[in-house]
């Protein structure tokens, strides 16, 4: 292996933990202001912050460290090894991705445990089961990576067909499947993990029928979620495209908040949908599924040939490389994210500013967002790296500030 491939992988590592550290020196800096400016902030919420931020300290790396340690050891080379003399190409492939994947999530699952059970528990955040919480875990792993490994040998043969711009054909195959994964989600995917059913007739329905008018979007259909199996937070979502828009509800939201604040939450899941925020994703998205398979290719090739067979493996079209595509992924979209965030906070904006011009409602706005937060127990904003890089929504503060001052936009877009 060449000593600068060493020396890089090194680096990254100390940059990566340089990193963890000014980020954790942030937050406490922050969390100590927010002491001071909020002195009513709940302490549970300060402690879940804490909580959170350690063991994101742990996860971040580790996720960096995992597929690595896959990769030094041999292990994903023997399996490859083990497949590719017994089997021919698709079955080896949905083998050796089983198994990697499979050592990764059984790796990952006391971290995703302790997060999603363990601490939700103690702070009141939910009353799931321990049942429910694995059949949840089994059911995510199975739908992602299961099928991931059942088609894993797709992408590796057209690695094999063009080792070296094997990047644009994935990418041209990888974008309609985007496309059709958004289509068929809210329809198939989604009810596996929880049950949907019609908001109930009632005078909420119908305010949010007229609503739903106004906005120019009457067809969408209207759902209620029951989260409340695993969450006592709230949230709504509205997704779809063309004859599948719908609008969702979870059963918490409505479960705690006034009908004018369900209605103004709904007013700004719209603004989502009428200001093309889906459209402009995918479009974006679509860039960068382009952008980073390129970066992919050219990382995976050149640690390949500066390796010097260190992995066991020489071509990037032999599946034992999976942990290595992993690694790059994970690092291409980390050093993304503050663009990706960027891009998804400005979009949280503008639905903000459609939210309160349809529903001419800023108090119903400002109340459901606290509430929100405070059934969460977020904090009124995270540190300035924490949200450059972090953030996919303007901090509390910001958003009430702007639900209170911001002038209205007509349904043209224009300012009255």
């Amino acid at each position: 292996m060449s000593r600068r491939l060493v020396a890089l992988m090194i680096l990254f590592l100390i940059l990566l933990a340089v990193f963890v550290v000014l980020v954790i020196r942030a937050e406490n800096r922050n969390m100590e202001q927010l002491r001071n400016e909020y002195p009513e902030l709940s302490e549970d919420a300060l402690n879940l912050r804490n909580d959170a931020l350690r063991l994101w300290a742990i996860r971040l790396p580790f996720g960096f460290i995992l597929p690595l340690l896959l990769l030094f050891t041999g292990f994903a080379q023997r399996i490859s090894v083990f497949a590719g003399e017994r089997f021919g190409m698709i079955m080896s492939g949905i083998i050796v991705g089983l198994a990697i994947f499979g050592v990764m999530y059984l790796i990952n699952l006391p971290f995703s445990f302790y997060s999603s059970f363990v601490l939700r528990h103690k702070y009141g955040l939910t009353d799931q089961t321990l049942l429910r919480w694995l059949e949840l875990s089994l059911k995510g792993f199975l739908i992602n990576d299961g099928v991931l490994a059942l088609l894993i040998w797709i992408p590796y043969m057209i690695i094999q067909w063009r080792p070296d711009g094997w990047w644009l054909p994935m990418g041209m195959l990888a974008v309609p499947v985007a496309i059709f994964l958004i289509f068929v989600s809210p329809l198939i995917i989604d009810p596996i993990f929880n049950n949907y059913s019609p908001l109930p007739d009632g005078q909420l329905r119908e305010d949010m029928e007229v609503l739903l008018e106004r906005g120019g979007i009457g067809d969408a259909e209207i759902y209620v979620v029951d989260k409340s199996r695993d969450t006592n937070t709230m949230n709504a979502y509205m997704t779809g495209i063309f004859s599948g828009e719908r609008i969702v509800f979870w059963d918490t939201t409505l479960n705690n908040l006034q009908e004018e604040e369900v209605l103004s939450i709904a007013a700004h899941e719209m603004g989502h949908y009428i200001k093309g925020h889906i459209w402009k994703g995918i479009f974006a998205g679509s860039a960068g599924i382009f952008l980073v398979l390129y970066l992919i290719n050219i990382s995976a090739n050149w640690i390949l040939k500066s390796s010097g067979g260190a992995f066991g493996f020489r071509n990037i079209h032999n599946y034992a490389s999976i942990p290595l595509l992993i690694f790059l992924l994970n690092l291409f979209l980390f050093l993304g994210n503050p663009v990706t965030n960027g891009v998804s906070r400005r979009f949280e904006k503008e639905a903000d500013l459609y939210q309160i011009s349809l529903s001419q409602d800023r108090e119903a706005a400002v109340t459901a967002m606290t509430k929100l937060y405070e059934k969460s127990l977020g904090l009124p904003r995270p540190s300035e790296l924490y949200k450059f890089w972090y953030s996919t929504h303007p901090p509390i503060e910001e958003r009430i500030e702007f639900y209170r001052t911001e002038e209205f936009l007509t349904f043209g877009g224009e300012e009255s």
